[in-house]
């Protein structure tokens, strides 16, 4: 995998203020995503969410943290809480959340979504992500 000096420097900064290493770190026009330990996601995030918005205040833009597994379906669940479901087919994953849960997955221009999609192919091969009605 390989990182932009954008993306190098953010995880140094990341590194810095959180003492958390993270995984990968995916940059996107409003929110800076890591991917860390799911074992420090909450050292990462500090006590009363204190870390996150001294992140913010660094970088200007919205912080999300998430715990980093192996296993594509894990790495889901981790990311998206309320999951109902998951169907993975060769290189191709389909979701479904509930109703109220859609536009937070898909998120302001489809920002979130598109970051699911770059990591699930930066990390698993994984080409295609659909929500399901």
């Amino acid at each position: 995998m390989k990182l932009a000096t954008q993306n190098i420097r953010a995880i140094a900064t990341f590194e810095r203020v959180t003492r958390v290493q993270p995984k990968d770190c995916i940059i996107a026009e409003n929110s800076i995503y890591f991917l860390v330990d799911p074992k420090k996601v909450g050292l990462a995030i500090g006590k009363n969410g204190s870390v996150i918005r001294e992140l913010r205040r660094i970088f200007g833009k919205n912080i999300k943290v998430y715990g980093y597994s192996r296993d594509p379906k894990t790495l889901l669940e981790n990311i998206i809480p309320n999951i109902k479901s998951i169907e993975i087919k060769n290189n191709s994953i389909t979701i479904s959340v509930p109703m109220e849960d859609r536009t937070i997955v898909i998120g302001k221009n489809g920002e979130n979504i598109k970051t699911l999609r770059k990591i699930l192919k930066r990390h698993f091969a994984i080409n295609n992500l659909r929500l399901r009605k």
